[in-house]
């Protein structure tokens, strides 16, 4: 049996389990959350050559598989955001079940991890694509959730994938018909933009940015943050890999000044519109978008250069997202999904936890010092400020918006108390809460705690 065999067969099995048990909410994601975690302590133990054995069975590492005379391989390359997915996957799992997230998360959690697990396992231009698509659905699915709420942040997700696809496709066809090509010039050089455009769609410029907002207004916290958080891994890894199958792309886009001023266009329309939202969900789904334009930032501004910082942010970010869900998830209890900031009367004084740990953990996303995120944050803004000077300026615009953005939110939750009747917030959630600061606060005093995990993804990723 080979190693994706067996990683699918377990996720397929993990969330066949939890989905049973889904109406025992606790027993439901804390085997989830243990399965999850369990798989990617598994995939790190594992060597990259030879042989091994997981779930009691002789794996082949190296062994691919074909369908329809394409071929599968959970390659080492692959292994690296896998591994981040699951991590992202059993944390995820463990927080939303302590803060009473919608039952259908858990269940839903190891079939997305699985789809994305054939999209990083597959061929770059021709299965890949299609895999993406059947993801995006399950993307679509954890959105809406078990609640009656609009569908637009579900059907949203599927716009990337399904608007990339043709371009893929035409670009894998003409690729194949190298002899064709040779003799019309033009058809292979449309083949490259076409290649480009696809690249271009799945990193979500504005205005295709629609589906991250859309979450932050129109589906849970918990399942806006992992699903905008998983698809950036898993969108990175296979944009690496084209950079590096078709070195050519270079010849018609510079992805170090391309892909600058596309997060930075990210994040000062995430600014601008957390500065003039009136409600929480909204605010959420702006700092989400932020968030998503500050990591592609620091891959455009470092390169390769910088792959190692770029698996410690990853590694670092979902502890910052669950802390600002935990708490954005328990005013949602009491206020109704998206509240207003004129309706949230005595947030602190009721829910100071939950309060603190939605207003800590979003300045922390957006780099305040003493948060998990400042070091990240902090050489990203050096380099930009050494290397290119107009992007720095337009980013510290971004970064101010935000901030003022979070201040009026602040404002709103600390609104005097009208209703006397108003429940404080669960003891377990003030403990979740806490515990992510702690952590948190201390991979900000010593962010050389992951680096040797980072440095061994990198070696992985490197295995081209």
């Amino acid at each position: 049996m080979s190693l994706l065999v067996a990683l699918l067969l377990a996720l397929l099995g993990l969330s066949l389990l939890a989905g049973i048990l889904r109406h025992i909410p606790l027993l439901s994601g804390a085997i989830a959350a243990a399965g999850l975690g369990w798989l990617a302590w598994r995939l790190w133990q594992l060597p990259t050559l030879e042989t091994s054995t997981f779930l009691r069975r002789v794996i082949f590492l190296e062994r691919s598989n074909t369908l329809f005379g394409f071929t599968f391989q959970l390659t080492p390359l692959a292994r690296s955001p896998i591994l981040l997915i699951l991590f992202w996957g059993a944390l995820f799992a463990l927080v939303a079940t302590l803060s009473r997230t919608e039952r259908s998360f858990i269940p839903t959690t190891p079939l997305l991890i699985a789809a994305l697990t054939l999209f990083l396992s597959s061929a770059p231009l021709l299965w890949a694509p299609f895999w993406l698509m059947v993801a995006a659905i399950l993307m679509g699915v954890m959105a809406q959730g078990n609640r009656p709420r609009p569908a637009r942040a579900a059907l949203r997700t599927l716009l990337a994938p399904i608007l990339a696809f043709p371009f893929f496709l035409f670009a894998a066809w003409v690729f194949s018909q190298s002899a064709v090509a040779a003799d019309n010039p033009r058809l292979w050089n449309n083949a490259w933009k076409a290649l480009i455009v696809g690249m271009f769609i799945l990193l979500s410029p504005v205005p295709l940015h629609g589906w991250i907002t859309a979450l932050g207004e129109s589906a849970s916290p918990f399942a806006g943050a992992f699903l905008v958080g998983v698809w950036q891994i898993a969108i990175y890894a296979f944009l690496r890999n084209l950079l590096f199958t078709y070195p050519s792309i270079t010849d018609f886009v510079d992805p170090g000044v391309a892909l600058p001023w596309i997060a930075v266009i990210q994040m000062l329309w995430a600014g601008v519109f957390m500065f003039g939202s009136q409600r929480l969900g909204q605010l959420w789904g702006y700092l989400l978008l932020w968030t998503y334009g500050a990591a592609f930032l620091a891959w455009g501004l470092t390169g390769e250069l910088g792959s190692e910082a770029i698996f410690w942010l990853f590694m670092v970010t979902p502890l910052v997202l669950t802390l600002t869900a935990a708490g954005l998830q328990s005013i949602f209890h009491r206020f109704g999904e998206n509240p207003a900031y004129q309706t949230l009367h005595g947030a602190t004084e009721r829910l100071p936890l939950s309060s603190l740990g939605f207003i800590i953990g979003g300045l922390f996303l957006l780099g305040w010092p003493l948060g998990a995120l400042f070091p990240i944050r902090l050489a990203t803004f050096w380099v930009a400020e050494y290397r290119a000077g107009d992007v720095f300026l337009w980013v510290m615009l971004a970064l101010a918006l935000a901030l003022l953005g979070v201040i009026r939110a602040v404002r709103g939750l600390a609104r005097p108390i009208q209703d006397v009747t108003l429940q404080r917030e669960p003891r377990i959630i003030a403990w979740t809460i806490g515990i992510l600061l702690a952590a948190g606060s201390l991979i900000a005093l010593n962010p050389g705690l992951l680096t040797p995990i980072a440095e061994q993804m990198l070696v992985w990723f490197n295995m081209l």
